[in-house]
């Protein structure tokens, strides 16, 4: 067991950790904060926000140190759009919601997903992989819906289910899900 002097309380939880497994934070000493609850704030305030107020070369000596792995969970490709606002009523029918407007970026969220999108002038269209629940019950919700750009569903070898969805910008998005 660990002794008292050993563990450092959370200041977002209240729970007890071994000093090891807290971080100070910063601009309040004396005030720790565990993974779990840092994970929990990084999320609320979405990743550009969390960025914006770290210098890149901070993050130099962490990633250093052989963490880089724990830090990682998710990638997330930038898609290009020439219309942003196009490309979020677009992707509404899909379940995806603005998260993060910006001068050129916009970020889109559906549960855990997200989308990224670039304003460029011109497209070089790009894709990435949505991994849903059922994807030929997503597909028959865009038809009915008159989205167009849904390719047909097909069933893959390798035990997928999938169609592709083509965004006006020309980037192809394949909408999978595991067959029954």
């Amino acid at each position: 067991m660990t002794s008292g002097a050993e563990l450092r309380r959370c200041g977002c939880c209240g729970r007890q950790r071994p000093a090891g497994r807290v971080a100070e934070l910063g601009v309040t000493p004396g005030v720790f904060i565990c993974a779990r609850c840092a994970l929990w704030a990084a999320r609320r305030a979405g990743i550009l926000t969390a960025l914006r107020q770290v210098r890149p070369r901070s993050l130099l000596p962490r990633l250093r140190r052989g963490r880089a792995e724990h830090m990682v969970r998710a990638a997330v490709s930038t898609l290009a759009s020439t219309d942003l606002g196009r490309t979020a009523a677009f992707y509404a029918p899909v379940g995806f919601v603005h998260a993060e407007r910006h001068d050129r970026y916009l970020l889109l969220r559906s549960g855990g997903a997200e989308l990224h999108f670039a304003r460029q002038d011109t497209v070089t269209p790009a894709g990435c992989v949505l991994q849903v629940a059922d994807a030929t019950k997503l597909w028959k919700q865009l038809r009915e819906l008159g989205v167009d750009g849904a390719g047909l569903v097909t069933e893959l070898d390798y035990g997928l289910r999938e169609f592709v969805l083509t965004d006006p910008d020309g980037n192809r998005i394949r909408i999978s899900s595991p067959l029954p």
